[in-house]
C-alpha cells in the first residue's frame, strides 16, 4: 500500500510516499481502508520532532481517519466488514492515517452516518473531539454560559462555536475577518482580540463575565482571558503556540476570580473520543453541525497540505482525499 512516512523529524520536505506493507489488524483492532485523513497542527508537531512517536521512526502521521472496516482482528466485537467508520487519536501510539490502510483499536472507532462524507468525518472527527471534551468535559459547559472561543474560524474553534451554541450559551467569539462566518456557526458576537481593551470588549458582548473559555493560543491571550473571567469561570488551555507568562497583576486577577485554568490533550483522552464521535456523527449526518473544508489535497501532496495548516489566515480544515 502507499502511505505517506517520514524518515527523520523536520520541515514538510521529510514527509515521503513509500509503499509498505498492508498491516495486519492485531488483537482488538479494525483493519479501515482510508478514504479521507485531514490534516492537523498536531501531525507537523510531531513530524518536526516535537514527539517522538511510538515505534519510533520511520513513521507514519496523520490523526483521523475516515474510511471502510476492511477486515476485524480477534476479540472484536460490535464491528462488521464494510462498516463506515471515522476516528481520531492516531499517528502518535500507533501508525497514523496518511497511507490507504490503518490499523485502529476497535474501541476508537465510531459508526460514521451514511448521510455524511468521509471527507467531512475525517475533518470533522478531532475538531469536533477536541472543542466537545474541551468545552463539556474541561469546561464543564452549562445552559446559559457565557463562553468565548478564541480563533473561531479554525478547525477546532468553527466547532467549538456549533458545539457552544447548539449547548445553549452565549457563545462570543475572536476571528480575523471571519466574521460572517463565525456568525453563520451561531456566533452571538464577534470581538477582535487585539488592544488593551479587548477584555472589556468581550464583556460587553456576552452580557458581562464569561464562565468558560476555550483558549487555543495561551501565550498571547491568558491575560485577557482571566480578566474577562467570572468568578468561578474555567479556562481550558488546548494550545500554547509559545511560553505561557502571567504578570502579578494578571495572576491576582484570576486568584481574586477563583479561576481555574485547565490544560486539555486530545491526543491524551483515547477513551473519550469514539463516544464523542458516536454523538457528533448524527448531528452532522442532520444538519446541526457542519464542518468547514477550506482545501483538499491528494495523498501524495501530503507535504504541500501540511505547509497549508501552518500557513497564516487558514480555515476550517485541510483534508487528504486517500481513496
Amino acid at each position: 500500500m502507499k502511505a505517506i512516512r517520514y524518515h527523520e523529524h523536520g520541515d514538510a520536505d521529510v514527509l515521503t510516499v513509500d509503499d509498505v506493507p498492508t498491516p495486519e489488524p492485531g488483537h482488538g483492532e479494525a483493519l479501515v481502508r482510508v478514504h479521507a485523513a485531514s490534516v492537523n497542527p498536531i501531525d507537523t508537531y510531531v513530524r518536526e520532532g516535537g514527539v517522538e512517536p511510538a515505534g519510533g521512526l520511520p513513521h507514519v502521521g496523520g490523526a483521523d481517519a475516515a474510511g471502510v472496516v476492511e477486515a476485524v482482528g480477534d476479540g472484536v466485537e460490535g464491528l462488521s466488514t464494510g462498516d463506515r467508520v471515522f476516528a481520531t487519536g492516531l499517528g502518535l501510539f500507533e501508525a497514523g492515517s496518511y497511507a490507504e490502510y490503518v490499523a485502529v483499536p476497535a474501541d476508537a472507532l465510531a459508526p460514521l452516518p451514511s448521510g455524511v462524507s468521509f471527507a467531512e468525518g475525517a475533518a470533522a472527527a478531532m475538531a469536533f473531539a477536541t472543542a466537545w471534551r474541551g468545552l463539556v468535559y474541561r469546561g464543564e459547559l452549562s445552559v446559559g454560559d457565557a463562553c468565548l472561543v478564541q480563533g473561531g474560524a479554525g478547525g477546532v474553534g468553527h466547532a467549538a462555536v456549533q458545539i457552544a451554541a447548539h449547548a445553549g450559551a452565549t457563545v462570543v467569539t475572536t476571528a480575523s475577518g471571519d466574521e460572517a462566518f463565525v456568525r453563520s456557526l451561531g456566533a452571538d458576537a464577534v470581538v477582535d482580540y487585539r488592544g488593551d481593551d479587548a477584555a472589556d470588549r468581550i464583556r460587553e458582548a456576552a452580557g458581562g463575565d464569561v464562565e468558560v473559555v476555550l483558549e487555543t493560543h495561551a501565550a498571547a491571550n491568558l491575560a485577557t482571558d482571566l480578566d474577562a473571567l467570572a468568578r468561578g469561570g474555567r479556562i481550558v488551555v488546548l494550545g500554547e503556540e509559545g511560553p505561557i507568562r502571567i504578570d502579578p497583576g494578571a495572576s491576582m486577577t484570576g486568584k481574586i476570580a477563583d479561576a481555574d485554568v485547565r490544560f486539555m490533550s486530545i491526543m491524551a483522552s483515547r477513551d473519550d473520543q469514539a463516544p464523542i464521535l458516536e454523538r457528533v456523527g448524527p448531528l452532522l449526518a442532520d444538519g446541526t453541525f457542519e464542518v468547514e473544508i477550506e482545501a483538499t489535497y491528494p495523498l501524495a501532496e501530503a507535504a504541500a497540505a501540511q505547509r497549508h495548516v501552518t500557513s497564516s489566515g487558514s480555515r476550517g480544515k485541510v483534508v487528504l482525499e486517500v481513496v
